[in-house]
């Protein structure tokens, strides 16, 4: 789930003193906090790696314990979390609730396995036989977290828990868009956590920059625009970076997929939190066979869309944009299309009243891959579909892309379904099911090409990525030498040619 977060520029940009977090409907401040300065957070980094000193020397098993004790702190002040963010995001309590709720199952379920999968492993020692061999799996340091503003607590937590379950210390700094719910979040948790291990930096670009210039390890929600100016400032220390950029996720329906299911598919997987999801469905190919019937049930089911302001009985599928930027790239790309000679079957446009910023339920036609609408992420409310001749040609465009994060393929044929899913360009695909595979905790969840480097979730790996591995080689046996040791003899040559011919041929 991305969205663009604060750019990281080789300049250091201006320090602002305070941030005025704003409601989204009302446009008026819910909140205005002091900001971090970058020897602020240099500071924070350094009481981090203090701090992590005896974090990291607990067992995973105590480590375990602690997290659960603040997830139930999270759980008692759910009521605020809610709150806070349905204000800054806009979201619709749903949505809201779900977010929680995800963090919650998928802290309960990373702290289960956490014990087994950070356990230390031995492996074989051939050539070397008699000897033993493990690998143990140490803590980076300081892992530094950049989150966006679309899904801020599950995107910070996200990459959080697993580096603290991991023994690294924590420092997170959100979106300046919607940092409340993140900081509140990290209070409760605070309660039981020891001092220092997770904390939450405030502010824009600067204190993105002193975080990445001084972790050990650093991860990005965002655009691939800032994720290359992360890599590029990580590059300089050979800081590890995790990052999850963006996509312009594709959906194929087969001639014979159920019409029903694949534009209700679209019509969700298009329009969850108004389309501001990394792995919403953004362009659809559709064979020719069966697209006139599925373009018109998904215009039928986005007359249905409620769109409006948020709240606790709001009776509404999605609110208003959470950056008010957003909507700017949303118009362009339609007026790029419309020029191009594109078709806009319903929506189109801004909707609604207030301080809000609100757009129509869109589905785009006549749409070719001459627009940005088709090559470029959208994030927003509109589902732009081209007609395809046949599989194949679906295939191509789809992978005719610089995105690789998630994909879906519908059809009725299962067998068939897989083996188009094989050859997406994708890291994630679903067969007649979309976007919800990011929150399944046994797969893994990443991009490839300009969509991220690394992933989430997927088993020991996703935990692992925040941990180093060290091999170690263990000689037990009181023996005087070794075959390989000095001094050498011209004999010890002969054996390993003779070896070599019997082994591999001569």
């Amino acid at each position: 789930m991305t969205a663009s977060v604060t750019n990281i520029d080789e300049s250091r940009p201006p320090v602002v003193d305070t941030l005025k977090v704003l409601d989204k409907v009302s446009g008026s401040v819910i909140e205005e906090l002091p900001v971090n300065s970058p020897e602020r957070v240099t500071e924070m980094v350094e009481n981090a790696r203090r701090a992590g000193q005896d974090w990291s020397q607990l067992s995973v098993k105590e480590r375990v314990k602690y997290i659960k004790r603040a997830r139930n702190e999270v759980a008692k002040g759910r009521t605020e979390i809610f709150s806070l963010l349905e204000r800054e995001t806009g979201k619709a309590r749903a949505d809201v609730v779900g977010e929680l709720l995800s963090v919650c199952m998928d802290i309960g379920h990373i702290a289960s396995k956490a014990p087994g999968w950070l356990k230390t492993r031995k492996v074989g020692t051939a050539p070397l036989f008699g000897k033993k061999g493990r690998i143990v799996y140490k803590p980076h340091g300081v892992v530094g977290v950049i989150s966006p503003w679309n899904a801020p607590l599950t995107l910070s937590l996200g990459d959080a828990v697993p580096a603290l379950l991991a023994g690294n210390s924590v420092v997170i700094k959100p979106s300046e868009l919607t940092p409340l719910a993140v900081k509140r979040t990290i209070e409760l948790m605070n309660r039981v956590l020891p001092p220092s291990v997770l904390q939450v930096a405030i502010g824009e670009g600067a204190a993105g920059q002193a975080l990445v210039d001084h972790v050990d390890m650093i991860c990005v929600t965002g655009s691939p625009q800032t994720g290359r100016r992360v890599m590029a400032r990580a590059s300089q220390r050979l800081t590890p970076v995790l990052l999850e950029l963006g996509g312009k996720d594709p959906m194929i329906v087969l001639e014979d997929a159920d019409l029903d299911r694949a534009a209700a598919g679209a019509t969700f997987g298009s329009l969850l939190m108004g389309g501001q999801v990394c792995m919403s469905v953004e362009r659809v190919y559709v064979e020719a066979a069966v697209a006139a019937e599925f373009i018109d049930k998904v215009v039928e089911n986005f007359r249905e869309i409620r769109v409006g302001a948020n709240g606790i009985d709001a009776e509404i599928d999605y609110g208003p944009f959470t950056s008010a930027n957003q909507v700017n790239i949303v118009e362009s790309q339609l007026k790029d299309a419309l020029e191009k000679g594109a078709t806009v079957l319903i929506g189109g446009k801004r909707t609604g009243e207030g301080a809000g910023v609100y757009f129509a339920p869109t589905v785009v036609t006549n749409v070719d891959h001459s627009m940005e609408i088709m090559k470029e992420e959208t994030f927003g409310p509109v589902l732009a579909i081209q007609v395809v001749k046949d599989s194949h040609e679906a295939i191509e465009l789809a992978n005719d892309c610089q995105y690789g994060l998630n994909s879906s393929v519908w059809t009725r044929n299962i067998a068939r379904g897989i083996e188009v899913a094989k050859m997406l360009e994708v890291g994630n695909t679903c067969v007649n099911e979309c976007v919800l595979s990011a929150g399944v905790q046994n797969l893994n969840f990443g991009g490839v090409k300009a969509s991220g480097l690394g992933f989430r979730h997927g088993g020991p790996e996703g935990l692992r990525q925040f941990a180093v591995p060290q091999s170690l080689l263990i000689e037990t046996r009181r023996r005087k030498t070794e075959f390989p040791w000095f001094p050498y003899a011209p004999k010890q040559a002969g054996h390993l040619d003779k070896l070599i011919g019997l082994m591999y041929g001569r």
